[in-house]
């Protein structure tokens, strides 16, 4: 038996043993953090600036009586919105496993002394004696996945071996993407309504990070100025504001009323051909798209591979909330459109305000089947919204 054990989905793993919850100089660097040790009475609102680099938390438990770790795992998730891996560093018993679980925590980590007194069948046991929770609204072990990090304790192995960004902050999956396709990643941008996120995040990450506007020329003037105020706000060294062969636009567009007869050629006049020219030329590409959004992304990976580019998905287990919350966090300027009624912002001619109890993609295309600006992907190449292929959201 190690002298040092993680138990994790109900199984027993080698660990290495840790340095003490002391040591919290890594927090002053701009690093990804593997693993970062807290005590039992650490100060999480001054952890909260670096949680989006760490990977892995160990919460301190001086004794199994002493229960403030609970409070702090199920505070990082439900505060601060912290979605790596929680582990339970200290001498807990078996029948608080299930409770930990609950809290939020991933696994927990125990000596050679705490296996001599309970073998891994005992906290195995002890995970079908309680089957209720610790307090209301906590997750129940084998019931419905409310969150990331319930739904992570049935299946960590399997979806990290198909998706390697599983569990990670949006933040982490960024520094290890950015730094895994160095120089042949990009971000594209529509400057919607929570475009501010990515944006922000990849600044403080590597402000030298291809990023992509289209600028259709049919664009709200607010659109205009705000991505102006990001582009100078984040300090963006490679912004590049791509626009339609104006000599197509003449050939198919020239009163510029093709919105009016054939919105899907518009689209593709103004939106897909000139990402096309673009998007190719990078391996990777990060996108803002959220499984909450429409049904064919319920199940979408952070990392998707296939095809001639891989994906990036930072935000896939984000909530509207989530979005929320990171901007006024971080005190990010909204797009001017939204106080307006305006919950999904493409170009002017084809997006109205959206009404209360309306799904926020309403406005646009209003009184029309079209739904989708037709930015598409069959087999790693970019088609039009006559293929009905599956949704790639720009």
């Amino acid at each position: 038996m190690p002298s040092h054990t993680l138990i994790q989905d109900g199984r027993a793993h080698d660990a290495a043993r840790f340095s003490d919850p002391s040591d919290l100089s890594a927090l002053d660097g701009n690093e990804t953090i593997d693993v970062l040790h807290i005590a039992n009475d650490a100060d999480l609102d001054a952890l909260a600036p670096a949680l989006g680099r760490v990977e892995t938390i160990l919460i301190d438990f001086p004794a199994y009586t002493d229960g403030r770790g609970f409070s702090l795992a199920r505070q990082l998730r439900t505060k601060y919105g912290y979605d790596g891996l929680i582990i339970a560093d200290g001498p807990l018993i078996p029948d608080q496993y299930a409770f930990a679980l609950q809290c939020g925590f991933s696994a927990v980590h125990i000596d050679d002394e705490t296996l001599k007194r309970h073998t891994i069948e005992d906290w195995n046991a002890a995970l079908d004696d309680f089957d209720l929770t610790y307090q209301r609204g906590y997750a129940v072990k084998n019931g419905p996945a409310t969150s990331v990090f319930d739904a992570r304790l049935t299946a960590l192995d399997e979806r990290k071996a198909a998706d390697p960004f599983f569990g990670h902050s949006a933040e982490l999956t960024l520094r290890k993407a950015i730094k895994k396709y160095q120089g042949d990643i990009v971000l594209a941008t529509s400057m919607g309504v929570d475009s501010a996120v990515l944006l922000h995040m990849v600044s403080r990450i590597d402000k030298s990070v291809p990023v992509i506007f289209l600028d259709t020329g049919k664009h709200f003037r607010e659109t205009l100025a705000y991505r102006d105020e990001l582009v100078e706000r984040f300090g963006l060294t490679d912004f590049r504001n791509i626009t339609p062969d104006q000599a197509e636009v003449m050939a198919e567009d020239p009163d510029g009323s093709l919105h009016d007869r054939e919105p899907d050629a518009c689209c593709d006049l103004r939106k897909v051909r000139p990402l096309d020219r673009v998007i190719h030329g990078f391996g990777a590409r990060i996108t803002g798209r959220k499984r909450y959004q429409t049904p064919q992304r319920a199940d979408m990976p952070i990392l998707e591979k296939g095809g001639a580019q891989a994906k990036v998905n930072p935000l896939a287990y984000w909530t509207a909330k989530d979005v929320t919350q990171y901007l006024r966090q971080h005190n990010l300027p909204p797009h001017p459109l939204l106080a307006l009624g305006y919950l999904s912002i493409g170009c002017q001619p084809c997006t109205t305000r959206v009404t209360a109890g309306e799904d926020p993609r309403a406005g646009r295309w209003r009184h029309s089947d079209k739904t989708e600006c037709g930015i598409h992907m069959v087999d790693g190449k970019w088609v039009s919204s006559e293929s009905k292929a599956t949704f790639e959201a720009f």
